[in-house]
């Protein structure tokens, strides 16, 4: 029987923790408009029956000031309009558990001498755009988008009109608002990021935006994430930002620093009852990788339970349990542990998140393939479960392949053949088609090596 090349898991089957694990910014950047609490009085006549709108700024600090007159169907009764809209008083805006300056639109109703407020307290004047500071022409255009939430058109203008503009400040920094309330954070990080000083009015969402990118790209650039993460606890140190900076030391492998971090994360949170279960559990799955790194076996098993508990039905804890049974798995095999290795990969499998369990089988099959007397079928038998969890995984129809490979070495059918063929061509598509051209190589070694080759030893008609 032909002797099959010696096969190396491929490099697909590692995890990155980071990246599955949710952003905790993600509840933080609920916008809640500001709100009229009590309005105020006037002394001035009111001369009929109308309807005024007058814009009020209101600061973080709860304090106000009514700017002017958006519409009236009446104009003699606007003194009074804004008379009462300066004695009124207002919540200020928030954005998340932060205070942050906005504008209101206070709308009152004027019935003959008496007057009611008419305003639409969810409308707002728009989801972020910050109140105060000095804009540009295009800056106020980009705003005025912002309010009316069309943020797509919001950004494609400030992006057009800073081509021919790249030094106003003020409308690059409208960019990164356009961006962070369309859901672009790795755009709005990069547009505060390009401002020589960003205003204070704009500071609360620049912080947001940095904290979310940061997160979102620990995983493919920890030198990138951990950049944000310190500007965003620079301009503000909120549990946010600090949930950010301990994922990007997570990702720099700076662990002792990310469990002092998100350890900060987890008692200000589980303090605070207004935080969602969620985001409890992402906060749980961050320290309990940052364990699974330290080895620390008990405070990680701490987390899982109390992540259980506060959603049975989250996979996140059993991925990184998973992931470190991986690992473990992985050296295991390298120093030739077998038994060790397969116990590892089996219950990496068992823990009950899909996308380890496929990894795990793939693994487990590859190492079948390493040993010095292959069983095909048990490899073929890994390799099944992995397909049945995912049919299109390139490692997994790799490791289907060779167990078919190895099988019609000594059984010489056709119909063997065939399938390994389809197989191994299935995982070279699928493997190009992700640009992994590292497996997609390794693949077509492997099938020039052994499958084009005659059972007997003698290399068929395609070598």
């Amino acid at each position: 029987m032909k002797r099959l090349c010696r096969i190396v898991a491929p490099a697909a089957g590692a995890l990155v923790v980071f990246a599955a694990i949710p952003a905790l910014a993600q509840y933080a950047n609920e916008f809640v408009p500001a709100k009229l609490l009590h309005q105020g009085t006037t002394t001035k006549p009111i001369v009929g029956s109308g309807k005024v709108v007058i814009q009020v700024e209101v600061h973080s600090d709860g304090s106000h000031r009514a700017i002017k007159v958006i519409s009236s169907t009446n104009p003699g009764d606007n003194a009074a309009a804004m008379e009462i809209a300066q004695n009124s008083t207002y919540r200020p805006a928030h954005r998340g558990s932060s205070p942050v300056t906005a504008f209101y639109d206070f709308t009152l109703q004027f019935n003959g001498k008496s007057v009611a407020n008419a305003s639409n307290e969810g409308s707002g004047s728009g989801p972020s755009v910050p109140a105060g500071g000095s804009l540009s022409g295009a800056a106020s255009q980009v705003a005025s988008l912002i309010r009316a939430k069309q943020y797509s058109q919001a950004k494609s203008k400030a992006q057009m009109e800073l081509l021919s503009s790249p030094g106003d400040e003020s409308l690059r920094q409208m960019l990164g608002v356009a961006a962070f309330d369309s859901g672009d954070y790795a755009t709005a990080a990069s547009a505060f990021d390009k401002v020589g000083t960003i205003g204070q009015q704009f500071k609360p969402i620049a912080a947001q935006s940095f904290a979310r990118a940061a997160v979102d790209v620990a995983g493919s650039d920890p030198t990138k994430a951990l950049e944000y993460a310190q500007k965003a606890m620079a301009l503000d140190p909120s549990t946010n930002s600090k949930y950010a900076l301990g994922q990007a030391q997570l990702a720099n492998k700076q662990y002792t620093d990310a469990i002092a971090t998100l350890k900060q994360v987890h008692a200000a949170t589980f303090a605070d009852p207004k935080t969602p279960t969620s985001a409890k559990v992402a906060i749980d799955t961050a320290l309990m990788n940052a364990y699974l790194q330290t080895k620390d076996t008990q405070d990680m098993q701490a987390m899982a339970a109390e992540a259980k508990q506060l959603d049975p039905n989250s996979t996140l804890p059993g991925r990184v349990i998973g992931s470190g049974l991986l690992n473990a798995g992985v050296d295991a095999a390298n120093a030739k542990n077998y038994d060790e290795a397969f116990k590892d990969f089996d219950q990496a499998a068992a823990g009950g998140d899909p996308e380890v369990a496929v990894t795990a089988y793939a693994q487990a099959a590859f190492l079948v393939a390493r040993m010095d007397k292959p069983d095909y079928k048990r490899m073929q038998a890994y390799a099944d479960k992995a397909l049945a969890l995912k049919p299109n995984d390139a490692a997994a129809n790799f490791a289907e392949g060779i167990a078919l490979t190895g099988q019609w070495a000594s059984s010489h059918d056709d119909g063997t053949k065939k399938k390994a063929a389809d197989a191994l061509d299935k995982a070279d598509q699928q493997a190009k088609a992700e640009g992994n051209e590292a497996l997609s190589l390794q693949i077509e070694s492997f099938v020039k090596k052994n499958l084009n080759a005659a059972p007997g030893g003698q290399s068929g008609s395609g070598s």
